[in-house]
């Protein structure tokens, strides 16, 4: 799923200019401007090299959905890209484009974060969104990850909190969900002093250089970090360890057998 390629803009006076060969992505005021003709070029290159698997649109067809692949939220002027399109993934079938122009790829990568900062920043997505392009996976296998090295059993239950949670999102929107999720999201601290004295409460501010808390006596306190001890504590630590170490394939499988939760 979806789901990775994000720009933080800072504020709307700020620009950013992104480069990989024909690729210029402009950035002011929040919003990210593609090179247009560069997004035409790769979006005709991606449909006649790589739409028949992936779909004209990267959305997914006999092979995954392109638009919410980690790989593609994780690439960075097509570091992660370019070795796949070059080299291929024999493995799962895919071929090796090694002929295929520069400016070529240069193109189809700019057409896939495109279509993936499109997808991110879309307030809309449609109601009817095939189910069938996002279910490329094995929900057996899924289940299997579910209950082993994904770990998820360990805090959620497909007969407890995960019952029938299919029915309570759209498909699209349940794929976000367990990949990116938010809601619940608690991160306290507990901040132990150089007398030996704890204080625990939600954390209003850590970094390298400083912590903060709000203490259960409801005062903010703060201290500079290299002189007490901190233990931070995220209801959503694991997910956001799993973002790193989910494959495309770990996902779709996942996510097909969370379509079963019905």
């Amino acid at each position: 799923m979806t789901l990775r390629f994000a720009l933080l803009l800072q504020a709307s006076f700020w620009a950013l200019f992104l480069s990989i060969g024909s690729f210029t992505a402009f950035a002011q005021g929040g919003k990210v401007e593609f090179d247009a003709a560069a997004v035409a070029r790769g979006k005709t290159q991606f449909k006649s090299s790589c739409g028949f698997c992936h779909g004209d649109d990267a959305t997914g067809n006999r092979a995954p959905d392109l638009i919410r692949s980690p790989t593609t939220n994780h690439d960075v002027n097509g570091n992660l890209l370019v070795p796949i399109i070059r080299n291929g993934r024999t493995d799962l079938g895919m071929p090796a484009f090694a002929t295929l122009p520069e400016s070529a790829v240069n193109d189809i990568i700019v057409f896939l974060h495109k279509q993936a900062y499109s997808a991110l920043h879309s307030a809309n997505v449609p109601s009817d969104y095939p189910v069938a392009k996002l279910l490329t996976g094995d929900a057996g296998e899924g289940k299997a990850y579910f209950g082993g090295a994904g770990g998820c059993s360990g805090c959620h239950s497909p007969t407890g909190d995960l019952a029938k949670i299919a029915s309570r999102y759209k498909p699209v929107d349940l794929q976000q969900i367990f990949v990116y999720p938010s809601a619940g999201r608690r991160r306290t601290a507990t901040v132990t002093l150089p007398d030996g004295t704890t204080m625990e409460g939600s954390i209003k501010h850590a970094d390298e250089f400083t912590v903060a808390i709000v203490g259960p006596d409801g005062w903010y306190h703060s201290w500079p970090r290299d002189r007490v001890h901190v233990e931070i504590h995220d209801s959503l630590a694991a997910h956001r360890a799993l973002v790193e170490k989910y494959t495309d394939r770990d996902i779709h499988n996942l996510f097909a057998y969370l379509e079963t939760l019905k």
